[in-house]
């Protein structure tokens, strides 16, 4: 039988997630196991892991060899857990004998120059730079009046600062336990000293700043789920919108945003509008998974969030080769069996090829 590892940094993170798959699983010929990088034993290679039993409908917990393919679901960051995991997880991509469905994608900074050098997406892309100092960003700043500041490593929306220059002051967004929070600063030292020690902690890229709020001053993008399935082609699974909390810079779920369907949220939108953004949408989606492909290693799912400005511009926001699924499970309700069932035909491509 075919061995499927579900990888993530903590053992019962997406715990439903690896539930229905591992249920699923038989009718492909596969088992599916749980493990965290940290739980490899060095001298034996075996892991300290979970197996699905389907007669009894529960994980068991034992040693198991390392499976042959891998679903890496891991999400890094500067916690100790994540410095432990990450050079776990680069040894079993080289390891002979494993599969990862996908490889995963490099820092958005190695994304942004391969995309803005693509002449059929480079005018989806905005202007971005790396933050490598607090000098920097102010010169930005006073150039454009209005930028993001995005971790090169983030997810979740995590670590992204607004920084907006008034005329007497520069106001300081950001978001704290799901809360939006603001400083003000009258004097470039106080908001040098407080940029460099945002700065330190993790390297950071600056924006332009995009007005992607509705009438309400709502954030919103447009998240589409892209996978590959049993013929090992992209296909697009689905598209909603993540709308954000008022006055909020980012759409992002977990803090507190909802979803909506995308053809109620665009069937008010101009007949001529609605054309255009679906021509720009079919682009990206066709184009994007070649060139990320081309430029890095093999993937499995690309979750691409699209910004909408009101002028009608589109823009590449975000390419996230571990993305969630919230958004397809409550506006294409459809499609749920679909989305347990791909990473199980994908697996099996893999292993007929």
């Amino acid at each position: 039988m075919i061995s499927l590892g579900f990888v993530t940094l903590y053992p019962n993170q997406e715990l439903g997630y690896a539930t229905e798959l591992a249920k699923r699983a038989p009718q492909f010929g596969i088992q599916v196991y749980r493990f965290s990088p940290t739980s490899i034993e060095p001298g034996t290679e075996m892991i300290r892991g979970e197996k699905y039993n389907h007669a009894s409908n529960t994980w068991e917990r034992n040693l198991y060899e390392i499976p042959m393919y891998l679903y890496d679901r891991c999400f890094y960051s500067n916690d100790e857990v994540s410095k432990k995991s990450q050079p776990i997880m680069n040894w079993l991509k080289m390891r002979p004998g494993n599969m990862f469905l996908g490889q995963g994608l490099p820092s958005k900074w190695e994304i942004y120059n391969v995309l803005s050098q693509d002449e059929k997406l480079s005018p989806y892309i905005p202007s971005t730079e790396q933050a490598l100092s607090s000098s920097a960003i102010l010169r930005a700043l006073m150039k454009q009046h209005q930028i993001m500041l995005k971790p090169e490593k983030g997810s979740m929306g995590k670590g992204i600062i607004g920084l907006f220059l008034h005329q007497n002051h520069v106001e300081v967004a950001y978001k704290e336990a799901n809360l939006l929070k603001k400083k003000q600063f009258t004097t470039r030292g106080d908001l040098k000293k407080w940029i460099d020690a945002v700065i330190t902690t993790q390297p950071y890229l600056s924006q332009i700043y995009l007005p992607l709020h509705d009438e309400e001053n709502r954030p919103f993008d447009i998240r589409i789920l892209l996978q590959k399935g049993e013929n090992g082609k992209w296909f697009e699974q689905g598209r909603g919108i993540r709308l954000g909390l008022k006055d909020h810079l980012i759409s992002n779920l977990g803090g507190g945003g909802k979803t909506h369907s995308f053809e109620s949220w665009t069937e008010n939108l101009p007949f001529n509008q609605k054309k255009l953004l679906e021509d720009n949408i079919h682009t990206i989606i066709n184009k994007l998974p070649d060139v990320l492909e081309e430029k890095f290693s093999p993937l499995f799912e690309l979750g691409v969030d699209l910004g909408l400005t009101r002028d009608g511009a589109i823009w590449i926001l975000d390419t996230n080769s571990k993305p969630g699924r919230k958004v397809i499970l409550e506006t294409s309700p459809t499609q749920e069996e679909s989305l347990y069932t791909t990473p199980l035909q994908y697996c099996l491509h893999l292993h007929s090829t």
